[in-house]
């Protein structure tokens, strides 16, 4: 049984007909291209660290005038 499940993969690092669904469905719901989509997501990873690093200097700066 192990051997005929090493068949069953495939050399891409993702299924590529899942890969085509997950598209599809992308654009169906949201309408948009793949570059929209591509810079949408490149905002929202860059946009993720700087808000950590915001709540963590207002935390600082709070903790800051409590101990005065």
């Amino acid at each position: 049984m192990l051997l005929l499940s090493a068949l069953a993969h495939h050399g891409e690092p993702i299924d590529p007909e899942l890969m085509d669904w997950i598209r599809h469905q992308i654009d169906a719901i949201f309408g948009l291209g793949p570059e929209a989509i591509v810079l949408l997501l490149g905002f929202l990873i860059v946009l993720a660290p700087i808000v950590v690093l915001a709540v963590y200097a207002r935390q600082r700066l709070l903790q800051g005038r409590d101990r005065r």
